[in-house]
């Protein structure tokens, strides 16, 4: 040791801890190497982290936010998927593999950087998708009540999704008591086809039924 500290990976994930340590010469030049490397999956070593480390909670919710709105940026013209890829050049895995994490990500996180980051690229993407002649037609409507409101599954504060079949609701709306109507229609599909079978009816059924099932965007 010769007074070199640094973050240490596994007293991170492991336990939170934000000091710096001392390490050998050796050890810190490989620390440093890898430091912008996303090496680290919080949901693989330690998922619990997101309890108890509010600022890292608040990032994966910033983080899935921003994995929604990929899903319409990216399926609108090329040059906004490009913006967006611009604006998190090199880091795309912060909006396609949530949990990833390089040490720099999670130096910001102790330092409250990677939150304001994230909230300034999901303004911009927040933006594009209600102006977007497009993306704005992309919504859903929440099946329980039926106002007629066009939602959104990136406005996470006012909405809830479906964790099956991705139906997007008020958050008010879906309660755990309340069952999905989407994917109760799908279960009565299933039935439906399974009873016509069993009577022999032609295959030629799948596409009648198909007719009953309601598409929606895999964001």
């Amino acid at each position: 040791h010769v007074d070199d500290s640094f973050l240490i990976p596994a007293r991170l994930v492991h336990n939170w801890d934000t000091c710096k340590h001392k390490v050998s010469k050796q050890a810190k030049e490989f620390l440093e190497y890898v430091f912008e490397e996303p090496l680290i999956d919080i949901q693989q070593e330690n998922p619990l982290l997101y309890r108890h480390v509010e600022p890292l909670a608040n990032v994966v919710r910033l983080r899935q936010q921003l994995k929604s709105l990929r899903a319409y940026l990216f399926s609108c013209r090329a040059v906004v998927a490009e913006d967006l890829r611009r604006r998190v050049f090199p880091r795309e895995y912060l909006f396609q593999q949530i949990h990833l994490y390089s040490l720099a990500d999670l130096q910001q996180v102790i330092e409250g950087k990677l939150a304001p980051f994230l909230g300034k690229v999901i303004k911009f993407a927040t933006s594009h998708v209600y102006n977007c002649s497009l993306c704005s037609q992309k919504g859903f409507i929440c099946e329980l009540c039926n106002n007629g409101e066009i939602l959104y599954p990136f406005e996470t504060v006012s909405t809830s999704r479906c964790e099956y079949c991705g139906a997007v609701f008020h958050a008010e709306c879906k309660v755990k008591t309340v069952p999905c109507p989407r994917c109760v229609r799908k279960e009565l599909q299933k039935k439906q086809k399974s009873f016509w079978r069993r009577l022999n009816i032609d295959d030629s059924l799948d596409e009648s039924c198909s007719m009953f099932d309601v598409s929606y965007q895999n964001t």
